[in-house]
């Protein structure tokens, strides 16, 4: 008996807001399926009415066979904070899969033996990951549901997860942004779009082509219920005085009835979202002439007193206008450090940053917090010091229609929250934007426009990630490689540079 997955007519709301409805789709044993969709989008949520941690509203999931499922969650579990490594290993895994445990984490970049008697509260986002991840995987089950497992790893770990996953033996449902992990794992893609979700089979560009046709559909669809509700429109207040005089009174309450029914289908599907047809983004003329010096560092070196430790020595780097870099660096290798010794934020033990003569910059604080009550295009207004026909100009870069610049700051999603952060940046059109790991959680959506707006900036771009895929869509002219306590310049493929750093 195959063994498979089958979730039926799931239903499930939040303070009766519906945040799934209707879901159906069946994984089998030999399929991996991505979730995808934007943040909000109740993706999380289904994973954990597949793995019980949630009862649905209505609806059901059911297990066909005797299934052993390990389910990953997006964040490590805040009650396995106390225990030492070992025994968080013994907990998940049991004892006799230690090893296994400890070669699956060194494969992923943790050397668990050299922390065995730290506490997991100890251990990094991404060594945490890396130790839940191992332990899911000594355990070989049948089924892996696994939410967002690229957080917190570093490049290197990334594309090793996604060896691991390939060569993983039973069926996945995974929830992933992350398009190298998308791609070398995913054999069909399951999109939550409000509420409902649309199965399609094959990779990411299978799922792009599938999706445009969707689209287009109710494009179509849109079309024909709008024309026919004008229609109707018309055609009711002459049926209306002809009902009033006792006449074709039953065509009138059809003509009523049809128009209500249409009204409730165009309010529930809505217009076809035009954010998620191709994106572009006009090209603003900042930055100054290709060429001239942007940032220097000279000698640079910093280290931190107490206890005494060297993050970088001996850094000779220059970035200049038009320059497109990329830093790279294993997670703790120090890559924030040396930003914040760029912006001044930290000062270099010893050495120098200096910026070009009237040079400015802007950087990415992907934290940033604003005030619930006040509207995007107000924000905008008072970060940029603009009007607010200006402030709407840079939000519509950033794909916000009119409802959402002027809805409240509380009311927006995570991904147009974000996409807020990003307007408040690339809004500045300074000479140097520094963008660091601006790719964390942000959904397809958001994904393309920060991808458009950094390939048609005029700036100067420091970008840090650990996103492979956008990373080469990003098309950098060089790249920083924090490695062995220095910061060097590097000329060399994406891929070179990864093997390179596993050492």
């Amino acid at each position: 008996m195959q063994k498979t997955i089958s979730v039926k007519n799931v239903e499930y709301a939040v303070n009766e807001k519906p945040i799934l409805q209707g879901v159906s789709f069946r994984c089998a044993e030999d399929e991996r399926i991505c979730i995808f969709g934007e943040n909000g989008a109740g993706k999380s949520t289904l994973l954990k009415i597949i793995c019980g941690e949630l009862e649905p509203d209505s609806g059901r999931v059911e297990k066909q066979g005797h299934i052993r499922f390990v389910f990953v969650p997006q964040e490590f579990d805040h009650s396995h904070q106390d225990l030492l490594i070992e025994e968080f290993i013994k907990e998940k895994a049991g004892e006799t899969l230690s090893k296994k445990v400890h070669m699956f984490a060194k494969m992923l970049g943790f050397h668990v033996e050299k922390h065995k008697d730290t506490k997991c509260g100890r251990l990094s986002g991404g060594q945490q990951k890396i130790l839940a991840l191992s332990c899911a995987f000594a355990l070989a089950p049948d089924f892996l549901l696994l939410d967002e497992p690229e957080n917190h790893l570093d490049i290197v770990s990334r594309v090793e997860l996604v060896r691991l996953l390939e060569e993983f033996r039973g069926a996945i449902i995974f929830i992933s942004h992350d398009r190298l992990l998308i791609d070398g794992v995913a054999t069909k893609i399951g999109e939550i779009v409000q509420g409902k979700i649309f199965i399609s089979e094959g990779d990411y560009d299978d799922y792009i082509q599938t999706k445009v046709e969707r689209i287009a559909g109710l494009q179509r669809d849109h079309d024909v219920r709008s024309k026919r509700i004008k229609q109707l429109s018309s055609a009711i207040v002459i049926l209306q005085q002809k009902a009033f005089r006792g006449k074709e009174v039953s065509a009138y309450k059809r003509a009523k009835e049809e128009l209500a029914q249409l009204k409730k289908e165009a309010k529930e599907n809505g217009r076809p979202d035009e954010a998620q047809n191709k994106i572009k983004i006009a090209s603003t003329e900042q930055g100054l002439h290709g060429g001239k010096l942007v940032l220097k560092v000279v000698k640079g070196m910093f280290e931190f007193p107490e206890p005494k430790k060297r993050i970088f020595d001996n850094v000779d780097l220059e970035i200049r206008t038009g320059d497109k870099v990329v830093l790279l660096g294993r997670n703790g290798s120090g890559k924030s450090t040396f930003l914040k010794c760029l912006t001044g934020e930290l000062p270099f033990t010893k050495g120098e940053a200096t910026f070009g003569n009237g040079i400015s910059y802007a950087y990415f604080d992907q934290h940033a917090q604003f005030d619930p009550e006040l509207r995007a295009v107000d924000i905008v207004c008072q970060k940029l010091n603009m009007i607010d026909q200006e402030a709407r100009s840079v939000l519509g870069m950033m794909k916000f229609d009119t409802p959402r610049m002027i809805s409240p700051i509380k009311n927006l999603s995570g991904g147009e929250r974000m996409r807020l952060r990003f307007a408040i940046v690339f809004g500045q059109r300074p000479d140097l934007i520094i963008l660091d790991e601006p790719t964390n959680h942000i959904d397809e959506v958001t994904w393309e426009i920060l991808l458009e707006a950094c390939k048609t900036s005029k700036s100067t771009i420091l970008l840090v990630s650990h996103d492979y895929e956008f990373i080469e869509a990003f098309a950098p002219t060089m790249f920083w490689v924090v490695h062995n306590q220095t910061v060097l310049p590097r000329h060399k493929e994406l891929g070179e540079l990864l093997e390179e750093m596993k050492g």
